[in-house]
Formats: structure tokens, C-alpha cells, sequence
């Protein structure tokens, strides 16, 4: 089975040194790796490069972030502890929390491998307020900024389909998953009513959703999957993110 008979989405390898780098000022220099832009739907990663004796500032960001050092010695500075790191050694630091890294030696070079659990982290200067997206970093067109939209859709089921319903929804997926722009798809159930339940798929747009999706030949076998199931027509709203605190 090909790739292209599972997912729209292709597959990807990169290599940091044939994508382009964002100078972070003093010494260090960033590489994104993993974006929005390049096929990332829940997480952002990439390295950042520090010369001999190179620091970035005091910052926070409103995601957990986990970091490695993949290359050299290094200095972090968690909210104003200090802790020495050797290779391999690796941070967690919750959301909102302020930090920095630096480079341990002045004679080598360090490099860091980090990891955001969001496609909406930013990263806010403590000394200045600069605030920005991360992925809005990236140098080049191709691995910048991408803001998906999230079709929810609720839904109604008749009593005593929770559990058919639910496998219809696991059939389907192979049909979103194959849809043009379609990144993710997730089915939650109402804990005060258990036949409510919420789909939510992120799509690279609402067209891809509306006109690309719903005039397809997938979109009918969808329907003829869960009709038996549901109570009433699903309501179905497009979302956009406008905060992550956390």
C-alpha cells in the first residue's frame, strides 16, 4: 500500500543543512524542521545552532517545550535556576515559564533539538515583549506560518448507536484521511450525554472542506455510513485559534 493510498499529506525528510536558518542574535542561529507549513499538526520542532560562548534571551512561550542538546555543552536557566547540560541531556519547561539556553563552552559549538506541543507556540522576550509566533520564523515560504481551520461538527445519535456509530466514524477515517487539505481528525463523546458527541477535523482551509470535500465521492459514502445512526442533521461550525494560554 502507497502512501498516497492512505493520506493526501506526503512524507517528508529533512535535512538542516539544505533548509534556511533564522539568525536569533547573539551567536545562535534557528533551523525549523518540522512546521505547520511542511505537514506538522500537533507539534513544532527544529535546532538552534550556538557559536562558542553564544546565549539567546530570557523568554517564555504559552506551550510545554522539551528540548535536547544534541551537539556540545549547555547552560539552561529556568526561571532563574541554572543547570548544566552535557549531550543528550533534555528539558521539559511547562508553558509560561521563563528560560534561556547558552552555550557552555567558548570554544566549541552547541546545538539544541526542541520540541513545542503546539502549531500555535509563540515565544514572548521577557526583557523586551517582543511576542510572535514560532513557526512564523521560518525563512523561507514553504515552512512559514500556517493557520488550519477546524470543522466541528456536533452530532446526535439515536439511543443505543453509541457503540455503531462510533465504529462508522472509525471506517470513515480512511476517507477524510485521503481528502485534499484534511490534517487531523478526533471524535469526543459528551460526559453529560452520551449520545453527543463532537467531530472535529482540521482542515489547510474551509474550501477544502466545503467545496473540495463535500463535492467528492468520499463525502457521500460518509454520510451513508453514520445516517443510520444519527438523530437530526449535524450542525457544523469552522473554527480558528485565537488563544492557547497553556
Amino acid at each position: 500500500m502507497s502512501i498516497e493510498s492512505i493520506t493526501s499529506q506526503p512524507a517528508h525528510v529533512f535535512r538542516p543543512e539544505e533548509l534556511p536558518s533564522k539568525n536569533r542574535g547573539g551567536g545562535a542561529r534557528t533551523i525549523p524542521l518540522v512546521t505547520a507549513a511542511r505537514g506538522a499538526t500537533t507539534y513544532l520542532n527544529g535546532v538552534t545552532i550556538f557559536e562558542p560562548g553564544a546565549a539567546i534571551g530570557h523568554h517564555t512561550h504559552n506551550v510545554a517545550e522539551s528540548v535536547m542538546v544534541i551537539a556540545g555543552s549547555a547552560v539552561v536557566d529556568i526561571d532563574g535556576e541554572r543547570t548544566a547540560l552535557n549531550t543528550f541531556d533534555t528539558t521539559f519547561v511547562p508553558a509560561n515559564v521563563a528560560h534561556h539556553f547558552e552555550n557552555a563552552s567558548d570554544t566549541e559549538e552547541m546545538r539544541i533539538f526542541w520540541t513545542y506541543g503546539s502549531l500555535d507556540a509563540t515565544r514572548t522576550l521577557t526583557a523586551s515583549g517582543e511576542h510572535g509566533r514560532v513557526d512564523a520564523e521560518s525563512a523561507d515560504a514553504t515552512g512559514g506560518s500556517v493557520r488550519m481551520v477546524t470543522e466541528m461538527a456536533t452530532i446526535a445519535v439515536l439511543p443505543g448507536h453509541e457503540q455503531d456509530f462510533e465504529a462508522a466514524v472509525a471506517q470513515a477515517v480512511p476517507l477524510f484521511q485521503r481528502a485534499h487539505g484534511a490534517r487531523t481528525l478526533r471524535l469526543e463523546s459528551s460526559e453529560e450525554n452520551s449520545q453527543t458527541y463532537r467531530l472535529f477535523v482540521g482542515w489547510e482551509s474551509v474550501h477544502d472542506h466545503v467545496e473540495t470535500f463535500r463535492t467528492s465521492d468520499a463525502f457521500p459514502l460518509w454520510r451513508e455510513l453514520i445516517e443510520p445512526h444519527i438523530d437530526g442533521p449535524l450542525r457544523v461550525e469552522h473554527l480558528r485559534n485565537v488563544l492557547t494560554a497553556f
